[in-house]
């Protein structure tokens, strides 16, 4: 599927998951189809699916009209346009439908998102030094990766130990939109500086008295639904190393 010529002369879609992650089932209208054996691709003017991008893999769920039923297995991103593409069970058509998502695996990537932010933090407070994001992966063995050497003074036990606190403290998870100057003037020492998007606006995710980092993932509104951070080991990467962790 030429997925470029699939969305030309479509309208970006609305990301509700961007306005609120918690949101689980949501009506849409599918405004194209495109069949492909048994399965379909779709594209809706809004959507709960959050996209593969930024580290974070795609939602999971279904699309349903009132005579078919896609079992949404990812959802991509292209040119504004979220495809959404699985296996069908009828005959797909435009028009209204309900979008569910896979809630449980959801709940699972907001939190990891919302602890590697943490831990961003964490990093360049225990070591102190300014850290740099390079890339990170939120489906199974989770990681992020900085750029530089490993610092010689990490301490795994110690950084873990300092991300917990910050949890049990019930820090809340602010998440703005703002216009791209406004965002500059409150990012300047952000990890991830160097790969933001070329956009008017960015969206802002801020823990309480931590650093605002920008952001277009999806996270937990208070660092007590995280539970715990385990930080499980360091590893060498091609632009610096990975510290891989999970969520208890």
């Amino acid at each position: 599927m030429d997925l470029a010529k699939f969305v030309q002369s479509i309208p970006p879609t609305v990301c509700v998951y961007s306005q609120d992650s918690y949101l689980q089932s949501d009506n849409g209208n599918i405004v194209r189809v495109a069949e492909e054996k048994n399965s379909v691709y779709l594209a809706l003017d809004r959507t709960i699916f959050h996209p593969r991008s930024g580290g974070q893999p795609s939602d999971q769920g279904t699309v349903e009209g009132s005579s078919f039923r896609v079992d949404v297995k990812r959802a991509m991103l292209r040119a504004g346009v979220i495809i959404h593409y699985g296996k069908v069970e009828g005959k797909p058509e435009t028009g209204p439908v309900t979008c569910k998502i896979d809630w449980p695996n959801r709940f699972l990537l907001m939190r990891r998102h919302t602890a590697a932010h943490l831990l961003d933090y964490c990093l360049a407070t225990h070591t102190s030094s300014r850290v740099e994001t390079t890339d990170s992966w939120l489906g199974d063995d989770p990681y992020v990766g900085y750029g530089g050497p490993t610092p010689s003074n990490l301490d795994l036990e110690r950084l873990q130990e300092l991300a917990n606190n910050f949890i049990q403290q019930g820090l809340n998870v602010e998440v703005r939109t703002l216009d791209r100057a406004d965002a500059e003037r409150l990012i300047a020492d952000a990890p991830n500086i160097a790969r933001l998007p070329k956009s008017e606006k960015l969206r802002i995710v801020t823990i309480d008295g931590q650093l605002p980092i920008p952001c277009g993932g999806t996270h937990v509104r208070n660092l007590k639904e995280v539970a715990a951070i385990e930080v499980r080991r360091t590893e060498p990467a091609e632009r610096g190393f990975r510290l891989h962790f999970e969520v208890k």
